[in-house]
């Protein structure tokens, strides 16, 4: 073999390497990162919110949705596909528990006087839900392919305002449609605790 031949494959062979590396490690970690970054940015807002004075930091609504966020926060590396999957198949398998925290948060919200208030507790927790939903559809080839597709159905439904709009759309639309959304809750209540 010429010597040019061998240093293009070792130059190829490295690429690779470099390329598998970031792909396969960097990528997920920075994923993460990020994940946990705008979750617990979220929880500042929250935060912030109760501190205004708007709602007691001992309202079990505020608790409860801080809970949710913490389990999301901790409970980030193991949000995959496949683990929902398998969360999934045991809860069909044990028979469908009851779902502990979705009802002392709809009690929570029941018992919150202002209907401002409320309404802003659900955005927190819908903004936290809507990210917890991007992180599973993009960590996941197979649902990565189907948010493709559920995002071309949303843009000819909806017309296209913004990309990443229609992006947390179709994901949170995806994860509604295979999931219940109410199984993420339930993890991340459990992780938080």
């Amino acid at each position: 073999m010429d010597v040019r031949v061998v240093i293009i494959i070792l130059q190829s062979v490295i690429s690779l390497t470099y390329l598998l590396i970031a792909l396969c490690w960097v990528l997920p970690l920075t994923r993460l990162d990020d994940f946990r970054e705008h979750t617990f940015a979220i929880r500042a807002e929250l935060f912030d919110y109760a501190d205004s004075g708007k709602i007691k930091f001992d309202d079990p609504a505020y608790r409860l949705l801080r809970q949710s966020m913490n389990g999301f926060i901790r409970y980030a590396h193991q949000l995959s596909f496949f683990r929902v999957c398998m969360a999934i198949l045991i809860w069909k398998a044990v028979g469908e528990p009851e779902l502990e925290w979705t009802t002392k948060w709809k009690k929570a919200l029941a018992s919150v006087k202002d209907e401002n208030v409320r309404r802003d507790l659900i955005a927190f927790h819908d903004k936290a839900s809507s990210l917890a939903a991007e992180r599973l559809v993009l960590g996941s080839p197979i649902l990565i392919i189907l948010l493709i597709l559920c995002l071309i159905f949303v843009v000819f439904r909806a017309g296209l305002v913004s990309l990443r709009s229609a992006v947390k759309k179709a994901s949170t639309e995806l994860t509604a449609k295979i999931i219940d959304p109410r199984l993420l809750d339930e993890e991340a209540a459990k992780a938080a605790s």
